[in-house]
This record gives structure tokens, C-alpha cells and sequence, in this order.
């Protein structure tokens, strides 16, 4: 007597939902999980400094007149009540590592672990607008009170807890950190 071999079939819902869920898991992962970049447009606007129509300037001019338009007047002008000393640079570089380097990155180059997922980018202390336009008591300012919740709407948060002498020592240290090679 020959054995009959019978084949149980899977019904066509089992089939679908094997087929169907591989498909979705894809779909959310790769567009509503994040996976995939959106589309960035750059959009041109006329900054002082700045042609119209082209990339960002590579000296960082458009990325410190930005920031300058949420910094108040005032506080540009503000400069150290008393000058930085060695230790107060040497508790600076403590807190710079601690506070600033996860986004900023180890040489202030705006190239953190933390900065990749920022939109804005991380702020380059490299940049040579920087040295040149961005007064010291905007970047107090920047420091004191972030710009997170500015019309620049970055990652930036505030560090006003600090004592206003060591974020004076901050300032001084990322303008030293940004004169580097």
C-alpha cells in the first residue's frame, strides 16, 4: 500500500500577514521611524555678508549673523568683569568636556557625538566669523541663556545655573579652542 502524503496548506490570511508584516515593519522603519533623512531644502535669504542663491558661507558668517539676531543689543557690548585666569580656564576646559564636547566635539569643530542629530548643526568654533563677528558677550549671552528657546530654535541649552565667572571662563575657552589649528 503506498502512504498518502496530504500537504496542509496555510490559509491566504497567514500568507497575507506574512507577507504584510515584513512590508510594514520596513515602511515604519525606514520613513515613519526616522531612518530615512527628510528632505532638506536651503533656502536663500538676503543676510548682510551673504550672497543670495549660494551655500553657506564656509567662514561661518551666515551661521553668527543668525545668531545674532536672536542675541539682544545689549548684551553684545557685555565683557568680563574681571579678566580669566589660568584656573578659572582650567575648570573651564572640565566644563567644556562635562557640558559642551558631546555636541560641540572634543576640538570645538561642531562635530559632537550628540551635535550629528541637531538641525541647526553644532556651532564651529573654528569658524573664522566667529573670531571676527560674534562679539564675546554675545557668546556670554549664547551660553547664559541658550537658543533653544529663540527664533533660531537650536539644541542650545541654557547653562544660567553656572556662575556668571565660569561662563566668562567658557567664553574665553572656546574662543582659545576655535585659534587652534
Amino acid at each position: 500500500m503506498a502512504e498518502e502524503t496530504t500537504s496542509v496548506r496555510p490559509s491566504r490570511w497567514l500568507l497575507a500577514l506574512y507577507v504584510l508584516l515584513p512590508v510594514w515593519a520596513l515602511v515604519y522603519l525606514f520613513v515613519a521611524g526616522g531612518l530615512v533623512q527628510p528632505e532638506v531644502q536651503l533656502v536663500a535669504r538676503n543676510v548682510e555678508g551673504v550672497s543670495v542663491g549660494t551655500a553657506a558661507a564656509p567662514d561661518g558668517s551666515e551661521v553668527v549673523l543668525a545668531i545674532l539676531e536672536v542675541v539682544p543689543e545689549e548684551a553684545r557690548d557685555d565683557q568680563p568683569p574681571r579678566p580669566v585666569t589660568d584656573a578659572m580656564l582650567a575648570q573651564a576646559k572640565t566644563q567644556y568636556d562635562t557640558l559642551c564636547a558631546v555636541c560641540h566635539g572634543p576640538e570645538g569643530r561642531g562635530d559632537g557625538p550628540a551635535g550629528a542629530a541637531l538641525n541647526p548643526k553644532p556651532f564651529n568654533f573654528h569658524y573664522r566669523a566667529f573670531h571676527e563677528r560674534m562679539p564675546v558677550g554675545a557668546t556670554h549671552w549664547v551660553i547664559k541663556n541658550g537658543l533653544a528657546n529663540t527664533a533660531r530654535r537650536s539644541g542650545m541649552p541654557a547653562f544660567g545655573q553656572l556662575p556668571d565667572d565660569q561662563i566668562w571662563a567658557l567664553v574665553e575657552y572656546v574662543r582659545r579652542l576655535g585659534r587652534r589649528p
